[in-house]
């Protein structure tokens, strides 16, 4: 009988330990993302100007692959003022899969025809909002998307219908 109650109560011991175990991975799993940290990778320059006047020269990282256009800049902490991400869209469609989740710094969106001029800003989105200024645009007339800081728009003279885009040094990415 004494035998008897030593196994139950190891078996309740082990049946214990390993559940604390298990949630334990669990939620080492569920905290990874937080932190994960991707470096940014120079991929191009990107020049902006208004009119004849050239306001900006940016590095910048293309996203053209389907998981580089769903992930974005996802799991990035800062991103200095100087660069920015360009998503190179191939179908309309990839415009639906650019969103703010997992996001920790706030963007200035940026949404650019095939004649590479700026037809939309979407100023200061903030980490885990819903992009919905993008029903106010004809999106088949969009070729690229820019991601910035916020407030990076207003700080060097983007403006709807009259900045104009141009890459540059692609180090043959794309």
């Amino acid at each position: 009988m004494k035998k008897t109650k030593i196994l139950f109560l190891f078996i309740l011991f082990f049946l214990f330990s390993a559940s604390e175990k298990s949630e334990n991975e669990e939620s080492l799993f569920f905290y990874v993302g937080d932190q994960l940290e991707i470096e940014f990778l120079k991929h191009g320059e990107l020049y902006m100007k208004n009119e004849n006047f050239f306001i900006k020269k940016i590095d910048v990282e293309l996203a053209n692959k389907a998981i580089e256009i769903k992930n974005g800049l996802m799991y990035r902490s800062f991103l200095k003022e100087n660069r920015g991400m360009l998503f190179l869209l191939t179908n309309k469609e990839d415009i639906h899969q650019i969103n703010m989740k997992n996001m920790r710094i706030p963007l200035d969106i940026i949404y650019i025809d095939y004649f590479n001029t700026i037809v939309l800003i979407n100023k200061y989105v903030y980490p885990m909002n819903r992009i919905e200024k993008i029903n106010e645009i004809n999106i088949p007339r969009i070729k690229y998307i820019l991601e910035i800081n916020a407030g990076m728009a207003d700080k060097w003279g983007i403006q709807q219908g009259k900045t104009k885009i141009f890459l540059t040094n692609t180090n043959n990415k794309y």
